[in-house]
């Protein structure tokens, strides 16, 4: 019978790239060859781009948190649901740990009220503590996390808000986070608000978030900023720059306004009336490829105390959804229906829960070499 290392290269990679991490990381120790090939930034490439999207989901019971992944399109597997082990030096760190965001792999991870941040791929275990943050008085900042493809770099955003006398907040001080330097960089400040304080939404490796100009628009007439927008990070300039929004009247100050990612897409969702739209951009940047994709109507539509995370849309049709600070529900827009999705047995409350992909990149930097992702 013919064995792997008697298959010619390009099969045995081929069967090596359907393999899921843990697998290929026990692989790693079969022989020299197979770790070279594993560990090449070729190899990791290619696996992130076959790799299913699942979630990642924090949960909270008696201050101590667990974190789940879930392959959400295949709930009903009894492995669809694992337990996943954050080992640090410290046993205590997941009483306070939150998810902050999440790129090709990695998850950004902010403990004790963020007084310390991690980089953390679940898939490979492996992590990296960013050093002191500057600006860490502030207690309302907004992150994301991003890839630069250019210098294949992996970094950091932290929007510190600046208060006023009321303490509330108008411009902002914007620090990075380069994994390549291990080093924080002061790039500016942001004139506007940031709608939702803590995350951001990432697409094509490039964190987004909500932004409300109407207070700076009061202070300078003759800004062209829009009252309301959505803002990304533009890693090579090191600016924000605005993503042209759908040619519809936004609801202003509406705290249902929320940004997520559909198939790839970028999504904007919001109430209106007793209905809540979901919009999508179907070529990223170009503001005529806006279309509402749903109309969502009833109970699961109309939650003024709780914001709805839209977070996927599944392979049989219906929604992923995300009640902030509830639970998770499976939304389907054909019935009209919801139910909820339980992540544990215990009764154990939803801290967060986001989108990711199970990846081999690595944190270490003597491993961290040139891939286009």
């Amino acid at each position: 019978m013919a064995q792997m290392r008697d298959l010619p290269h390009e099969i045995a990679v081929d069967i090596l790239l359907r393999l899921p991490v843990k697998s290929l990381l026990r692989f790693r120790c079969v022989c020299r060859s197979w770790y070279a090939l594993i560990c090449s930034p070729q190899f990791v490439a290619l696996h992130y781009k076959r790799a299913t999207q699942k979630l990642i989901v924090a949960t909270e019971c008696s201050r101590n948190i667990s974190l789940y992944s879930v392959d959400y399109d295949g709930v009903d597997n009894e492995n669809a649901i694992q337990e996943l082990d954050f080992s640090t030096d410290d046993p205590n760190l997941l009483k306070y740990a939150a998810i902050l965001g999440s790129c090709n792999g990695l998850l950004l991870v902010g403990v004790y009220q963020d007084s310390f941040l991690y980089l953390w791929n679940p898939s490979t275990r492996e992590y990296k503590e960013l050093p002191d943050c500057p600006d860490s008085e502030y207690d309302y900042r907004v992150y994301g996390l991003g890839y630069h493809s250019r210098f294949d770099d992996y970094k950091v955003v932290v929007i510190n808000p600046v208060v006023n006398e009321v303490g509330f907040p108008q411009s902002s001080h914007v620090i990075v986070y380069s994994l390549k330097t291990h080093s924080w960089k002061c790039v500016g400040e942001f004139p506007c608000r940031i709608l939702h304080y803590g995350t951001s939404i990432n697409i094509h490796g490039v964190p987004h978030w909500l932004m409300n100009c109407e207070d700076h628009r009061e202070e300078d007439s003759d800004s062209n900023l829009p009252a309301l927008g959505i803002s990304y990070f533009d890693f090579e300039n090191e600016l924000f720059e605005e993503v042209p929004g759908p040619d519809c009247e936004w609801p202003n100050n509406n705290p249902t306004l929320d940004l997520a990612v559909f198939g790839g897409c970028l999504c904007l969702t919001f109430i209106r009336g007793e209905n809540r739209e979901i919009w999508i951009m179907k070529e990223y940047g170009i503001k005529e490829s806006w279309v509402k994709l749903f109309n969502i109507m009833g109970l699961i539509a109309y939650q003024p105390f709780h914001r709805l995370n839209f977070l996927a849309l599944m392979k049989c049709g219906d929604l992923l959804v995300q009640i902030v600070g509830k639970k998770l529900v499976v939304y389907s827009p054909n019935k009209n229906v919801y139910k909820e999705m339980v992540i544990s047995r215990e009764k154990k409350k939803l801290e967060s829960a986001m989108l990711y992909v199970e990846s081999l990149v690595p944190l270490r930097r003597e491993a961290y070499s040139r891939w286009q992702m």
